[in-house]
């Protein structure tokens, strides 16, 4: 029993290693210098930062709905940043850049957990969802940028929007060799709302 249980675990740390490896090669679809969709498809580039009272064990989803069905996007704020330009701080989440199908789609919810007692042998997590329903469109061989959805973790969570394009767009040539930026559409989700 003890035997089999410990090749499993040997096992399942190789999977792990190659799953992590490969998800760390994934390339964006860039060519000269200009993301580029793939034909009949459009690309959303939306980041999700967040803070937590433990950010060592904390998470944040953030939760896309249309016509590519259900997308959940997922950071772990321990591990994940957006580099940020000069002496600005990085951000702490995650920058994507997501293939959907033509349509419409929402932004349904920020969610995010963290453990409350770090100490605590029973991980007792505290989770927290932050309804949106923000709408958006992507068309076909376009390219649009959704802003920043930061999600404040606490016993009150909150969601707060904004427009880092200039953070996100030297990310994005930092990591990806994204040079032009001319066929980015830039409609941030906070357009339109009341401040």
């Amino acid at each position: 029993m003890f035997k089999s249980f410990k090749s499993f675990k040997s096992i399942f740390s190789i999977v792990l290693v190659l799953l992590l490896s490969a998800c760390a090669n994934l390339q964006l679809p860039v060519v000269n210098g200009q993301l580029t969709p793939a034909a009949g498809q459009g690309l959303a580039i939306i980041g999700l930062t967040a803070q937590s009272f433990n950010n060592d064990t904390a998470s944040a989803n953030l939760t896309l709905q249309g016509p590519s069905g259900n997308i959940n996007l997922y950071t772990r704020l321990v591990t994940d940043f957006i580099r940020a330009p000069g002496d600005t701080p990085n951000a702490t989440g995650r920058l994507f850049v997501v293939p959907l199908l033509p349509g419409q789609y929402r932004v349904v919810a920020a969610d995010g957990q963290w453990r409350r007692d770090s100490m605590n042998l029973m991980n007792m997590y505290q989770y927290v969802t932050v309804p949106l329903n923000l709408p958006f469109q992507v068309k076909a061989g376009e390219v649009v940028y959704l802003g920043d959805v930061h999600l404040n973790m606490n016993y009150d969570s909150s969601v707060n929007l904004s427009n880092d394009h200039a953070r996100d767009f030297f990310d994005l040539q930092a990591r990806h060799g994204v040079s032009n930026f001319s066929n980015i559409a830039i409609q941030p989700l906070n357009r339109g709302l009341s401040q």
